[in-house]
């Protein structure tokens, strides 16, 4: 949701897949994989995302260092909050657009 609305920067793609899964942690490179930016990128981000409160380290798994969304911070609860309402009303938004087609047919 994130992108569709503050563009394709590398942090609204992290933080949109993030957002998206906020109870599990990821590696660097499964951070890089799934929201589409380069490993090089997240390594220099990550630092700018735990120093905002945004982002946490979690663990050590397999020799790499885990993060995930930080849910406690407030920004990140009103990060979540307009995400989740941003969803429900572009659903809302198309649902009453598939009603409105299915009137004119």
């Amino acid at each position: 949701m994130f992108t569709e609305i503050f563009g394709d920067s590398a942090v609204a793609k992290i933080l949109d897949f993030l957002a998206d899964h906020p109870d599990y942690d990821y590696s660097i490179s499964e951070i890089a994989r799934y929201s589409d930016v380069s490993r090089p990128t997240v390594y220099k981000l990550i630092p700018f995302l735990i120093e905002k409160g945004l982002v946490i380290k979690t663990r050590q798994h397999a020799g790499s260092q885990m993060y995930k969304l930080n849910i406690k911070n407030k920004l990140t609860q009103i990060v979540l909050k307009f995400d989740f309402e941003l969803a429900t009303a572009i659903a809302e938004t198309e649902a009453e657009e598939k009603k409105k087609i299915k009137k004119a047919i």
